[in-house]
């Protein structure tokens, strides 16, 4: 049993602090209040407070309460105006504030050029807008798409000067059900909208932009890459060594990193607390002389934080790498100070610090997984390591890192199942093997950085180390080759997983204090959850929908029945599985339904489709059926790649009052539709622009 000598509240007393601040982030996204509101709830709190800190005595004992709440209330508005504030579309410079289609934009990329199939990508700062020779210094980010054959993108680089005129397009969601919130993800960055340039239609200016620490911490990052590349063989080899050492993804395999997912180490190519802690620990041993004498203790504890924070800037200063490099720095000022700081103290305190900076980092997977990850250690590590004993040192070793394991899965698993749909079955294996493997790998990447100055040490090193990089890779394609890997396609909404929360909450207060009532409360929770989900499959089995989806150059569309699906157009499995996973399997999760070759009240004969009584014609080229001799009566008319159709043709022989256009047509075709039935009188749909087009039926 797990029997905490001093109660939470007094160890991390940030907690108190942390949750009021949480619930003004949340409130203000959800529910947003306005400036002027904003501003007046804030200062009749704060006097409040300032008032109530007047009085003295046993007024203050007696009304203590009041000082409590008034408290909670100012941190709570803290959280409303750093979210309010944070937003970058609520900032007066903001360039979305001034721009129009005819203006100048001078923007300063922040990132060197990142390779795609058809494109370079970097992210940009709008550094100013230009109109009527009128310079306006503003905020924001873009996404820029460079064309691939333009030879004007080889000088480009972080810190360059673009300027271009050119229509910027609103980042915008696909629409597609279950589908991942882009849109959210890009402004929750700064960034709103996106262009893409091509040969012409921009100038690279002279002027380069960006600190020298910036510029620095660019061309370390960029050295280390070059050494990676060189030294390393092996184009998978590679990709992961470099995710491992600077968290770089973009040359990894996409197949390579579902793999880690599955198998439940994908911890250990996102740069994360496993990454800083080793550094320290290699630290900590190469600093021992210094720590061991008190004099020049602090010397120690300061080049600890330095190397500790130039390696969480390195490697992209995520929020999860944020996290532990906040928590380390406690530790060690506890340690220089000889103080020692509880463990949820430090994650508490990390917590509020990183929030107060950014607010968003909550809505961060890797922040959610990283915090959930360190608490589920830190509360189960001890019952679970208590299961087994063993007179051998090296089995308990084992079985100390098979207790991290398991303690660190039962907090984050339910985190897995919301974001990811999925449990690693398969975790406790490759865990135990691939963990201890990546530490030797970071720890010889690091010396093959320092060995790169002697060439020949580098290449033989290099090869040593590309030789375990495939191992390990090996390895994990294996484990996530055996039956039962992963159980996947698992559909949790959010109050299901709050619900699984709660149950995980009354069950370790249960362990911690066994009392009746909180076990009742635990069994009664998961009560709730069960039934929730009984009535959520219930309602699924009566389900009947078409959605038309939103994936550019692609037709696709799902008639759901029940539990199964039929599904007509591109076959994306084949053509790109990314995009089939990223468009179709999240809709298809979160309908839960799965593929059968005939639905009830389905009848296909393409190009018509009889659906629970409904006509639908999907139309995509000149289809070879009989023109009627009178007009049908048609609920849906779906127009898709190069149908070569006039809406007005199509009026004479269907009676149709709704059109849907999918994103695999051109685009002047597109805008020739929807002008034919603006001028017509006719309901229309496109998903590029409206999101997916979902109807229930």
């Amino acid at each position: 049993m797990l029997q905490p000598v001093i109660p939470i509240w007094k160890q991390a007393p940030f907690i108190r602090l942390l949750i009021p601040l949480i619930c003004g982030i949340v409130l203000q996204w959800y529910f947003p209040l306005s400036k002027t509101a904003i501003f007046t709830v804030t200062g009749f709190c704060v006097l409040l407070f300032l008032l109530f800190t007047g009085f003295r005595g046993y007024f203050l004992f007696r009304h203590k309460w009041v000082f409590g709440l008034s408290a909670m209330l100012t941190l709570l508005l803290l959280g409303v105006v750093i979210t309010h504030k944070t937003n970058i579309t609520h900032q007066q410079n903001w360039f979305g504030r001034w721009y129009n289609d005819s203006s100048f934009v001078i923007a300063v990329l922040k990132e060197p050029l990142i390779e795609k199939d058809k494109s370079f990508k970097a992210v940009a700062d709008i550094y100013a807008v230009s109109d009527n020779n009128h310079v306006i210094r503003t905020a924001g980010r873009i996404i820029i798409y460079f064309r691939k054959d333009s030879s004007m993108v080889a000088p480009l680089d972080f810190g360059s000067t673009v300027i271009f005129r050119k229509r910027l397009q609103v980042i915008r969601n696909t629409g597609n059900p279950g589908a991942f919130d882009y849109q959210r993800y890009c402004l929750f960055q700064g960034i709103t909208h996106q262009v893409y340039l091509r040969e012409g239609e921009f100038t690279i200016s002279a002027v380069q932009t960006g600190s020298a620490f910036s510029h620095g911490l660019q061309k370390s990052r960029k050295r280390i890459l070059e050494i990676l590349r060189r030294y390393i063989h092996g184009r998978r080899e590679a990709g992961v060594a470099e995710a491992l050492l600077i968290g770089y993804r973009d040359d990894i395999d996409r197949d390579m990193v579902q793999a880690y997912a599955n198998t439940g180490v994908i911890h250990v190519i996102a740069i994360s607390g496993m990454h800083l802690a080793m550094i320290y620990g290699l630290l900590v041993v190469l600093l021992k002389p210094l720590r061991r004498r008190q004099n020049t203790k602090w010397i120690a504890g300061l080049l600890i934080l330095l190397v500790l924070w130039l390696f969480t800037l390195l490697s992209g200063a995520g929020p999860s790498i944020l996290r532990s490099a906040v928590m380390f720095s406690f530790i060690v000022a506890g340690e220089s100070m000889r103080k020692k700081v509880s463990v949820y103290h430090s994650l508490s305190a990390s917590a509020f610090f990183l929030l107060c900076w950014n607010p968003f980092f909550l809505w961060d997977v890797g922040f959610q997984l990283s915090y959930a990850a360190v608490l589920s250690i830190v509360i189960f590590l001890r019952p679970v390591s208590n299961w087994f004993y063993s007179r051998y040192k090296i089995v308990n070793k084992i079985w100390k890192l098979i207790s991290v394991t398991i303690a660190a899965q039962i907090l984050t698993i339910p985190l897995s199942v919301y974001h990811f749909h999925q449990i690693p079955n398969l975790f406790l294996m490759s865990n135990l093997i691939i963990v201890p493997v990546s530490g030797f790998v970071l720890y010889g990447e690091l010396l093959l950085v320092l060995l790169s100055v002697f060439p020949v040490a580098a290449a033989l090193f290099g090869r040593f180390l590309s030789g375990l990089l495939h191992a390990m890779n090996e390895v994990v394609i294996y484990i996530n080759g055996l039956p039962y890997a992963v159980s996947d396609q698992i559909s949790f909404s959010l109050l299901q997983t709050t619900l699984l929360y709660v149950f995980i909450i009354f069950l370790c207060a249960w362990l911690m204090k066994p009392r009746k009532p909180l076990l009742l409360y635990a069994f009664a929770t998961m009560f709730a959850l069960m039934f929730y989900r009984l009535v959520d499959f219930a309602i699924r089995q009566n389900q009947t929908r078409i959605i038309v989806y939103n994936i550019p150059r692609y037709s696709a569309v799902d008639f759901i029945a029940g539990s199964s699906y039929y599904f007509t157009g591109d076959s994306l499995r084949e053509a790109d599985p990314f995009l089939h996973n990223f468009h179709l399997t999240p809709s298809r999760i979160s309908h839960r339904v799965s593929p059968a070759p005939q639905l009830p009240h389905f009848y296909p004969n393409a190009p018509f489709f009889y659906f629970n009584r409904h006509r639908i014609l999907l139309l995509d080229t000149i289809p070879h059926w009989t023109v009627p001799g009178e007009p049908l009566n048609v609920d849906i008319i779906i127009l898709s790649k190069n149908a070569d159709f006039q809406i007005s043709h199509l009026q004479q022989f269907f009676r149709c009052r709704q059109y849907v256009f999918d994103a695999s047509s051109p685009a002047w075709k597109i805008r020739q539709w929807k002008n034919e039935c603006d001028s017509l009188h006719l309901r229309r749909h496109f998903v590029g622009e409206e999101g997916a087009f979902v109807l229930d039926l």
